[in-house]
């Protein structure tokens, strides 16, 4: 039986626009670069999971966009200071808004669940997204860096159960990415949840994760089966 609910943020209940696309363009912009934004922003969100996925050590995802530009500056040729350049993405991180379909969706859940977020983002950007939203009146609020962890380390769920005192077997992992929100709770036990909003061909999910939705109106009931 399902008790406690988990969300993934971004992608999943908080939009993230063309934000991180447009801040690219920002910066790389005055370079006059032959790749287009759309193959600079490819590149970055590649060097960035590296980064966040294969780094020993943690540091802030702040610190990791910072690391990110100084490594795309290098690749692409640019005499550029990477902590002086970064505002613009480090500011494409706020203003973002809830998804149409979170609002009544969550207060429903809210009422028969214990509901956590599990987000890999600072806690700043992700506090600002969500102060005067029904997400703020989430009780358990988990970060990359609060937990010192980002997904899909195994770690980074284990801290949440550990702080919760929540059985993994009782959580439902609700989330946007297969890696992040899928396989990862799976290596603790969790159930899963794939949100599907940009309508990937459901073959392509390869039936990893115990249901697919494609909008958050369908999860009142499917919660209910498991």
């Amino acid at each position: 039986m399902i008790k406690n609910i988990i969300f993934d943020v971004y992608g999943t209940l908080v939009s993230t626009g063309t934000g991180s696309l447009e801040a690219t363009d920002k910066i790389f912009n005055k370079y006059h670069l032959k790749q287009s934004t759309k193959e600079i922003y490819k590149r970055w969100k590649e060097v960035h999971r590296i980064h966040t996925k294969e780094s020993e050590e943690f540091i802030t995802e702040k610190d990791v966009f910072i690391k990110d530009l100084a490594v795309l500056f290098k690749e692409y040729n640019i005499e550029g200071d990477a902590k002086c350049e970064i505002e613009p993405m480090l500011d494409s991180l706020l203003g973002r808004e809830l998804f149409a379909d979170v609002e009544d969706v969550m207060r429903m859940l809210l009422d028969h669940y214990n509901v956590a977020i599990g987000s890999t983002t600072d806690t700043y950007p992700l506090m600002k997204n969500i102060e005067n939203t029904v997400l703020n009146e989430i009780s358990y609020i988990f970060t990359s860096e609060l937990l010192k962890q980002y997904k899909p380390k195994k770690l980074f769920y284990e801290g949440i159960l550990s702080a919760t005192g929540w059985k993994a077997q009782e959580c439902l992992f609700v989330g946007d990415s297969i890696d992040d929100d899928i396989i990862g709770p799976q290596t603790v036990g969790m159930k899963t949840i794939f949100i599907n909003r940009k309508n990937i061909d459901k073959q392509e999910l390869l039936s990893i994760p115990d249901y697919v939705i494609s909008s958050l109106d369908e999860l009142g009931e499917i919660v209910k089966s498991f």
